[in-house]
């Protein structure tokens, strides 16, 4: 007998919404895998760093970095054994995540005691997220700016190994909790506007 697609009708209403990662977390915990696997899966932009992912008739808005971590737990859900591995990446995506928080002279601290290639490391990572880039441009020079710049262009020429962006943002993390320990980086609550 051929498998049906999942739906849940009956259970829930026949359409609604889920809000972030947490939404996400609840179906997937809640679905088996299999009927996950006979869904249709739909993904669009609805507006400025925001999506809408449709499973069935279950759509997820998700804000930002949020995708980032749905693609990390869609990982560790289908690739199982990667705990270690993935638990280490979720604190790497909360991080890039946090930053984009930090207040500014927080981050202008960091760039002065951080690693130069470090810093390149992390945006090189990061050339998709406008938000972090932002962040941190903006708190350069123009001729710190200009370095970094062309520091990218050269430095990863034939792109970031994995290990190295991985070495890097763990180093960062380490320093930026270091800062905030000191007092010199602070990070803005969410929600919370300046």
């Amino acid at each position: 007998m051929p498998a049906r697609p999942f739906s849940m009708r009956g259970a829930r209403p026949s359409r609604f919404a889920i809000s972030g990662v947490a939404g996400w977390r609840g179906l997937v915990n809640s679905t088996p895998l299999c009927q996950l696997y006979f869904m249709k899966i739909h993904a669009k932009v609805v507006g400025p760093e925001t999506y809408s992912i449709s499973f069935g008739e279950t759509e997820i808005i998700l804000q930002g970095g949020e995708i980032k971590t749905l693609l990390m737990q869609l990982m560790q859900v289908m690739a199982p054994g990667g705990d270690a591995v993935g638990k280490q990446d979720g604190r790497r995506l909360e991080f890039l995540n946090h930053i984009k928080t930090a207040n500014d002279v927080g981050i202008q601290k960091l760039l002065l005691v951080a690693d130069h290639h470090d810093l390149l490391a992390l945006l090189k990572s990061t050339e998709g997220e406008t938000a972090i880039h932002d962040k941190f441009f903006d708190n350069m020079s123009a001729n710190n700016a200009k370095m970094f710049n062309e520091d990218l262009s050269y430095e990863f020429r034939d792109g970031l190994p994995d290990k190295d962006r991985r070495e890097a943002l763990d180093r960062l993390i380490k320093l930026t909790r270091k800062l905030e320990l000191d007092g010199d980086l602070v990070f803005e609550k969410p929600g919370r506007s300046e």
